[in-house]
């Protein structure tokens, strides 16, 4: 009889626990294992390990199981650095390896490449760019005052708790050194109230700023070094957390610049314009773009001019409503680049990819591979062949993970 079918009557807490083998990882960290044909979900664990476990909560569908003892131990689990894994929700990876991780998303990434219709043409080995600790280049905690004593931390599971924090193994280190000596100084606790939003950035060039709920309406930019030069970002503006991670998406991008000719770049959402200024440095003639933030297309507007591009036509729009104005005396090498938040493309952007010309090319980056395999499947569904895609592990320890892809639309109907 399989480990997954066993029942154990221990006496702990009074509770039935059940031996389960844990064959994989979910999307999101957790490991799966099945009993009596039923999904349970088993946080902390990796394939392979054999675990006693006491279920926590019950669905429909699929149950939660919290871990008592590891029986048989992964050779990639590790012990977490972090004493706040566990308990924090934003790390999903700490009990294992970087590689174990990486490979665990690969699998993931595997089967939302099934739901997308099936693997790529050429499918990139998985990239876990920079280090696995310390990456991150933003980190915004909240306040609980409501205790008495002041909480500054990252928001619970519930969404309503604050886990404190003191140091954060993902922020890189000057973010955590000011974190701390804010924490150390008695003043900064009258300065902050229930529920606000503190928010720590860095880069090489402006160091640490820091701010509560919103950034000073004449904050500077910062500007975000990368190979090909520098950009810069409104302070409450996007730009990728990890540095590292956005130079690995850059050079996927000019990687497709240099293997395919591109006469005319339209960056859709395209924030402060990172994939456009990189087309306008890798000598793309003609760069447009598409984004909501007006304040974001004047940062975008300014980066262009500082790559030769002066009068890119920018568009402080939505992204579907904006493209058939960019679209307009479209040469044949036009490229389409996407990068929308995690809800993915509307079903107006869908539509408009699909009303492109064959041969044109799309470039879709995408932070949440549920909506990318929606939005992959339609597109393949209308003609367009996926001729790529890579995973990208910049948010490492994290249960997230980047989709690096190109299609090329070919027809009217798949």
């Amino acid at each position: 009889m399989p480990p997954g079918t066993w029942v154990f009557f221990e006496v702990m807490s009074k509770n039935l626990l059940l031996q389960l083998h844990v064959e994989s990882c979910a999307f999101g960290g957790d490991g799966v294992a099945h009993h009596e044909g039923r999904v349970i979900f088993v946080p902390g664990t990796l394939p392979g390990e054999t675990v006693i476990a006491e279920i926590v909560s019950e669905k429909n569908d699929f149950s939660r199981a919290r871990v008592h003892r590891i029986e048989n131990p992964s050779p990639d689990r590790i012990a977490p650095l972090c004493p706040l894994a566990g308990i924090c929700p934003g790390c999903h990876y700490l009990h294992a390896s970087p590689e174990a991780e990486t490979r665990c998303k690969a699998t993931q990434f595997a089967a939302f490449l099934e739901t997308a219709g099936g693997p790529p043409d050429r499918l990139d080995e998985p990239l876990l760019p920079g280090t696995p600790l310390g990456y991150r280049n933003k980190m915004v905690l909240h306040v609980n005052k409501e205790s008495g004593t002041p909480q500054v931390g990252y928001v619970g599971a519930d969404m309503q708790s604050v886990t404190p924090v003191s140091h954060c193994l993902l922020a890189n280190d000057a973010i955590n050194a000011d974190l701390a000596a804010k924490l150390a100084d008695p003043g900064f606790f009258h300065s902050i109230h229930h529920r606000m939003k503190l928010t720590w950035r860095h880069t090489e060039r402006n160091g640490v700023i820091f701010f509560r709920n919103q950034p000073p309406k004449r904050a500077s930019w910062l500007r975000e070094k990368l190979r090909f030069g520098e950009i810069s970002v409104p302070a409450g503006g996007f730009f990728q957390i990890n540095p590292a991670g956005a130079q690995s998406l850059v050079d996927e991008f000019t990687a497709v610049l240099r293997e395919h000719p591109v006469k005319r770049v339209i960056d859709l959402y395209c924030g402060a314009g990172l994939f456009a200024a990189a087309a306008a440095a890798a000598g793309v003639p003609e760069v447009m773009g598409a984004e909501t933030d007006a304040d974001a297309v004047n940062a975008a507007r300014y980066n262009l001019k500082q790559y030769g591009q002066p009068e890119a036509h920018l568009l402080a729009d939505d992204a579907a409503r904006a493209l058939p104005e960019l679209l307009r005396d479209a040469p044949e090498h036009t490229l389409l680049a996407v990068d929308p938040p995690r809800a993915g493309l509307s079903g107006t952007m869908r539509r408009s990819l699909l009303a492109q010309p064959p041969g044109r090319l799309i470039v879709y980056i995408s932070c949440h591979p549920a909506t990318w395999a929606r939005d992959a499947a339609a597109l393949r569904r209308g003609g367009c062949r996926l001729l790529r895609a890579r995973l990208i592990n910049q948010f490492c320890r994290t249960g997230h993970f980047e989709i690096f892809s190109l299609f090329r639309r070919e027809n009217d109907h798949a």
